[in-house]
């Protein structure tokens, strides 16, 4: 689902040539033996060319390029290790940093599902990027008897600060006055506003 959100985050960032062309895009997947799904083409069509960067590394969305530093060119790179979910790669980035969506659209960042699909990842880095239009974030280390309190009142006090429109069941987002929270599986990120005291909240679990 698009939002005015995720178009104004779009119309501000640069996005370099890409492959659109059905034709060519499902030929690619037809000579690796892989079915092109209504998600994957939605995603070539929808992202590929828009990039961000971590310096000095760099994330260029696409399946398949015309030029990439990293992936095969008019080819795709893919894991089929598991018949059942063959992850496709995603980004034209570093080895190391593994990006992929599976059949279904399902984002994966190093091989574990983070989205459900990959514009409610973007969503959330638009919803990031409009914060830090009007405020300086700064991450923060959370300890993790503070990590194990908010999984536990995620159903509790919590939850009428999370923001659905970015949350799925893969990660949830919170917004907590001056404090943002993103819960993962594996892990959970807070930022909070450049000289604000979020401790206060800490002690309210």
């Amino acid at each position: 689902m698009y939002t005015q959100l995720l178009i104004d985050y779009l119309a501000a960032h640069q996005r370099l040539p890409y492959i659109k062309d059905t034709q060519v895009i499902k030929e690619v997947f037809e000579r690796n033996r892989l079915k092109i799904t209504d998600e994957l083409l939605d995603f070539q069509l929808r992202y590929a060319g828009y990039f961000h960067k971590f310096p000095p590394h760099s994330f260029v969305y696409g399946l398949l390029h015309k030029h990439s530093e990293h992936l095969p060119a008019l080819d795709l790179d893919f894991d089929d290790d598991n018949p059942r979910r063959v992850l496709i790669t995603c980004m034209d980035c570093h080895p190391l940093h593994a990006r992929a969506l599976d059949a279904r659209g399902v984002y994966y960042k190093d091989y574990a599902a983070v989205a459900e699909n990959f514009t409610k990842y973007l969503m959330q880095r638009a919803l990031f990027w409009r914060e830090t239009q009007t405020q300086q974030w700064q991450n923060i280390h959370l300890a993790a008897h503070v990590q194990q309190a908010i999984r536990e009142e995620q159903n509790g006090k919590i939850e009428e600060f999370m923001l659905p429109q970015v949350s799925d069941k893969y990660s949830q987002i919170y917004h907590i006055r001056e404090l943002m929270i993103k819960v993962e599986p594996e892990q959970i990120i807070a930022w909070k506003v450049r000289g604000s005291k979020p401790q206060l909240f800490y002690f309210s679990l």
